[in-house]
């Protein structure tokens, strides 16, 4: 059994939101021998971090999850609010420490499940796919001046066509759909990159953006939403809703060879939800029309 967390929107300072989210973590991470963190984005607010000697490393992350149980990788997705600052310095930091796992602005990798079965990771970095530019506002895109990311489209194809697999789990910072009133599914991921996810038989993606919990199920495709660990705002539902809640939080899951586990947890490390996906699950819903 390969046993992780998935934290979103949480690099704070050191808030006591943050604090006690960390520390839920801790204890279920304990409990259950996280093998890793993942991380889906806007790791330091509001502007990102400016170099590798930010103090906003040791604020934010160094000096939050001490716990031992934390003491693993931490692979890590990039939001909005990291483009505002150095994306190099994030990528860099790996160098100086044995957690920090940003290699580049998207990646993939895979772990093992057991002695036959692996499951592949695809990290994205979904800011440049959005296409409303705001200067100085909340939404918009940094790092690629608002073109079309087609060179990252082409790579999430080849990365997916490329891997047997058996689980396909991928992870960027926007929802493609999503229940919260306050910032909604994203428009161009649903066009653009929803279908290569289908086509690839991906069975899951991991988001935040929106600081809720929520789980969505949307053509044949498990959309878990994990952006309230440090922070929390009221959310909603949608049509393919089938949970969500405003609370400060954290996700964990188990993956064996048939099943994929995912838990969402308060602050306190109480479990709020639970839900199980078959592996063969998305094969048997591809047939699902796309809107």
């Amino acid at each position: 059994m390969l046993n992780f967390l998935v934290i979103g929107d949480w690099g704070r300072k050191g808030t006591a939101g943050q604090r006690a989210v960390a520390c839920g973590m801790a204890c279920v991470a304990a409990k259950l021998r996280s093998r890793f963190v993942l991380t889906t984005g806007d790791n330091f607010y509001d502007d990102g971090v400016a170099s590798v000697d930010d103090p906003h490393w040791q604020w934010s992350f160094e000096d939050v999850y001490t716990a031992a149980s934390l003491q693993t990788a931490w692979y890590v997705a990039l939001g909005n609010h990291d483009h505002r600052g150095n994306i190099q310095a994030q990528i860099a930091y790996g160098h100086q420490s044995s957690r920090w796992c940003l290699p580049a602005p998207y990646y993939a990798m895979e772990k093992a499940i057991d002695e036959t079965t692996q499951a592949q990771f695809v990290f994205l970095d979904t800011s440049p796919f959005l296409q409303r530019y705001q200067p100085g506002g909340f939404e918009y895109i940094e790092g690629m001046g608002g073109q079309k990311p087609t060179t990252q489209l082409e790579w999430l194809r080849t990365t997916l066509a490329a891997s047997n697999a058996a689980w396909k789990v991928v992870i960027g910072h926007h929802p493609i759909y999503s229940g919260s009133p306050f910032h909604g599914g994203t428009p161009e991921l649903q066009q653009q990159v929803l279908p290569i996810l289908l086509e690839h038989a991906v069975q899951a993606y991991f988001c935040g953006h929106e600081h809720d919990l929520q789980h969505l199920y949307a053509h044949g495709l498990h959309c878990f939403l994990s952006g309230a660990a440090s922070e929390w705002r009221e959310t909603g539902r949608c049509a393919y809703s089938l949970f969500s809640q405003s609370t400060l939080g954290f996700t964990a899951v188990s993956l064996t060879a048939e099943r994929l586990q995912c838990r969402f947890y308060n602050a306190q490390g109480q479990r709020l939800y639970q839900a199980e996906i078959a592996q063969t699950c998305q094969v048997e819903a591809r047939a699902a029309a796309l809107p």
